[in-house]
């Protein structure tokens, strides 16, 4: 059945449902058309395993809700990339493969700014991403600079010294 508004146009949702069986069945045909070997070499250079792919492959909407994720977080995935690009990628194959999409895009569509931490796999790393970028923008507390003698060089930052516990 056909959701046909009474005007004889498809309803959004509808519309929405057949662009993403679409892009679907798209992906699923690029991939049929990749031989075995193929599909095990694109998933080394991206440094996961066959099945990590494939089920990266299967699963569209991930890159958004990282995106909106990173920025609840106060965090630039421009910025992250050239930072911490390993981090990034942890973080894409995380979320792709995250089993409650569906719950953190409620609460991202709701602009829930609680923390996800009870189900989000990447809430402590973007916690810690976080505060090293508080840190990194509160500039240094403490920087005993490296001299000829020394052989480290200690830098101590608070981003919250309100906060901090002694």
């Amino acid at each position: 059945m056909i959701a046909r508004s009474k005007f004889g146009e498809s309803s959004p949702q509808f519309e929405s449902l057949t662009g993403r069986l679409r892009a679907f069945l798209v992906r699923c045909n690029e991939l049929a058309s990749l031989g075995r070997n193929e599909i095990d070499d694109i998933a080394r250079e991206l440094n996961l395993s066959t099945s990590d792919f494939h089920a990266l492959a299967r699963e569209p909407g991930f890159p958004e809700l990282l995106r909106r994720r990173l920025v609840h977080a106060g965090l630039a995935e421009d910025a992250l990339a050239v930072s911490h690009g390993d981090v990034l990628r942890d973080l894409q194959r995380v979320c792709g493969l995250c089993q409650v999409k569906a719950r953190c895009a409620a609460d991202l569509k709701r602009e829930k700014r609680a923390s996800p931490m009870k189900y989000c796999p990447n809430e402590q790393t973007l916690r810690a991403l976080s505060r090293e970028a508080d840190c990194a923008r509160a500039g240094p507390a403490i920087d005993v600079a490296q001299s000829t003698h020394a052989g480290n060089v200690v830098s101590i930052t608070i981003a919250h010294p309100e906060k901090a516990s002694t």
